[in-house]
């Protein structure tokens, strides 16, 4: 079950069987007036003690109507005004401490101008209102959370699970987003969506009723965020491969935790509680976010408002959020969550230009030039060390010392092409007659992918360590 799950009914009768299966905060609702379809919709005192009693954290959204169903009439600058005070008195009534968040939902893709301009006047006011009491949310699309961020009225962006709304994916890549809310809803033990945290935020203003500041959220183990790219959807198995029997169908677009690899075949986390789920076959996910190291969160802090943070990069940014330096496999995973690849036509990606920038690039920087070499010699100077500075992939035999008989994951696997040349890429896994490695210039982008030992096209050289 994912750690943060929200949901518009009184989560008090199902508090044990949530610890219990791993929830780590409840986000409830602060609004006018509950409907007589959802009359529990409010978070109240008692329920709000009842879970902090749990030994679980909260989180609250403001949401009377939201524009669901484009009612942008909720969101102009005199409703902004009057939620934002009808927040803080409900705030104030749970005892909600300062400096924790409370979120602002506006639940539908507004594109147009003029709704936009309204949104944001919308955020005005509630800032004026807040005035720095809480820390500001807004639960809804990519391009709102985008522009709300940029003129300062937010701290924080909760994406809202419909992905296809306008600049979700585009977000998704940064940093900027600190929640993403899952599709489908759950229904057992009671009628909820899931939440993931991203990695690249120490906490999300979540909060325990009466305590100082919110909640730090903890520091786990990196996961990559990927999307199910097969129109007629994707089998997750029970292991490895096609014999296995099929858990569940994820249909087109659904988001799900990647942990690691297996052969082609990806392990994965439907929940975000860092459990395997099962395994899909790698051909059929995209990256979609994530990626970040663990240590990234060492020592984070978070951004002043109304600064938005960083998105994180490899480059020098990247580097200082690390007590030392990365490995040059976190460096290349962090590249394979930025979907690196070659630009068709004339045109070349210009961070593939860039990994040239590290190498003597006598064959040119173009992106049809092969770059497997330049991509090891980038995550390799990012990481403090230096590489071969050379195009050439078996350049990298003389490199490092050779550990063939004890390979680990992220060592640098050297191929020669029979008759082409050759090819270097990180290590990832020994699998019999084939090696699974991540590198660049693998089917023309950054990823994961298995080359052979030993046969008419491939021939694993050594496998080198610095």
């Amino acid at each position: 079950m994912h750690k943060v799950i929200d949901t518009p009914w009184n989560v008090t009768p199902h508090l044990p069987a949530l610890r219990a299966a791993g929830v780590k905060t409840v986000i409830r609702y602060y609004n006018r007036n509950n409907s007589s379809s959802l009359p529990e919709k409010r978070l109240e005192k008692a329920e709000a003690t009842a879970i902090a009693s749990e030994g679980l954290s909260i989180g609250t959204v403001y949401q009377q109507r939201g524009g669901a169903g484009g009612h942008i009439s909720d969101l102009d600058e005199a409703s902004g005004r009057s939620d934002a005070k009808r927040a803080l008195d409900l705030a104030g009534r749970i005892d909600q401490p300062a400096n924790s968040a409370i979120y602002f939902a506006v639940d539908h893709d507004f594109v147009s101008p003029s709704d936009l301009t309204s949104i944001k006047d919308y955020f005005a006011a509630a800032e004026e209102v807040i005035d720095g009491a809480y820390r500001i949310g807004v639960y809804g699309s990519g391009t709102v959370g985008k522009m709300l961020q940029e003129a300062g009225h937010i701290d924080l962006i909760w994406l809202a699970m419909a992905s296809g709304w306008s600049g979700t994916k585009a977000l998704l890549k940064t940093a900027s987003w600190a929640l993403h809310q899952h599709f489908p809803a759950l229904s057992s033990p009671l009628s909820h969506d899931g939440n993931t945290i991203s990695p690249a935020w120490p906490d999300f203003g979540q909060f325990v009723p009466g305590e100082s500041g919110p909640v730090l959220t903890p520091v786990t183990r990196p996961t990559v965020l990927m999307e199910v790219v097969a129109r007629s959807g994707l089998n997750l198995r029970r292991g490895a491969g096609t014999d296995f029997p099929v858990e569940m169908a994820m249909p087109f677009g659904t988001i799900v935790h990647a942990l690691g690899r297996q052969g082609a075949w990806v392990k994965v986390d439907t929940q975000g509680d860092g459990a395997v789920d099962g395994h899909a076959h790698g051909d059929f996910l995209e990256p979609v976010a994530g990626g970040f190291p663990a240590t990234m969160l060492a020592g984070l802090t978070p951004p002043t408002p109304p600064t938005p943070p960083t998105p994180p990069t490899p480059a020098a940014a990247f580097l200082s959020l690390f007590n030392g330096a990365p490995s040059p496999y976190d460096v290349a995973k962090a590249e394979l969550a930025l979907d690196v690849r070659e630009v068709p036509g004339p045109s070349s990606n210009p961070r593939i230009v860039m990994y040239h920038g590290t190498t003597h690039a006598w064959s040119g920087t173009e992106d049809h030039v092969p770059w497997c070499s330049s991509f090891l010699n980038y995550c390799v100077e990012e990481s403090g060390r230096e590489g071969t500075k050379s195009q050439r992939a078996l350049d990298w035999q003389d490199w490092g010392t050779d550990v063939s008989a004890s390979p680990r994951e992220g060592d640098i696997a050297v191929f020669e092409r029979i008759g082409k040349g050759g090819h270097v890429a990180f290590f990832v896994e020994d699998l019999g007659t084939h090696v699974s490695v991540l590198g660049g210039n693998q089917s023309d982008r950054v990823r994961f992918s298995t080359y052979p030992k030993d046969d008419a096209s491939y021939k694993l050289r050594s496998i080198r360590r610095a």
